[in-house]
């Protein structure tokens, strides 16, 4: 049989009698009164990446999501090299729906060493944005990611952050956003990212 002590009973008691002086809203807020505008989404990188768009958008409906962002490389098959065409069919299957295309979920980052693929990786990404524009998303994620040995880390953070303002510049002209994703083992820590948007 459970048991309590006297110090126990009048802590407990002065919980539940303090809770009766908390203001009714406090009560009507946990009631759902002022419910909150946040809706369900869902990424792509493990769920969901062997979907095609319509079974994706289906599986969606079905459960409740309300939005989804597109990881790249997955069964979805929504990439930039897609035609004109069948980008307006990917566009339109969202619009058709009540899911919300959010945007890509690129591997995309910016902290190589090597100069060309630093080039090509920010020519992807642009190419990300017109494609997320075209099918009707908000923006595009992209990764910080990682620092190298004999590169200072202030240069590659640097060199991350010009990379970023050269992006979201180009990303703004297409009505998208250039979402970081806190990412890579060492760029995560928040005052690295701190560095980079500075």
């Amino acid at each position: 049989m459970y048991s309590i002590n006297r110090k126990q009973f009048i802590s407990t008691i002065s919980l539940l009698a303090g809770s009766s002086l908390l203001p009714a809203s406090t009560w009507a807020a946990a009631k759902g009164k002022y419910a909150t505008k946040m809706k369900l989404g869902l990424v792509t990188y493990q769920w969901g990446k062997d979907w095609d768009v319509p079974t994706l958008i289906k599986n969606c409906m079905d459960t409740g999501v309300q939005g989804v962002e597109l990881r790249v490389d997955h069964a979805h098959g929504v990439t930039p090299e897609m035609t004109k065409q069948a980008r307006l069919g990917v566009k339109n299957l969202f619009a058709d729906s009540p899911v919300t295309f959010v945007g890509m979920g690129t591997n995309e980052q910016y902290d190589f060493p090597d100069k060309d693929k630093l080039k090509a990786s920010i020519a992807r990404t642009k190419e990300f944005i017109q494609l997320s524009a075209d099918i009707g998303g908000s923006g595009v994620k992209v990764k910080p990611n990682a620092f190298h040995p004999n590169v200072p880390r202030e240069q590659t953070m640097a060199q991350i952050g010009a990379a970023l303002n050269e992006l979201a510049a180009y990303a703004a002209d297409f009505g998208q956003q250039l979402r970081l994703e806190v990412h890579g083992n060492e760029t995560q820590e928040l005052p690295n990212i701190k560095t980079i948007m500075d």
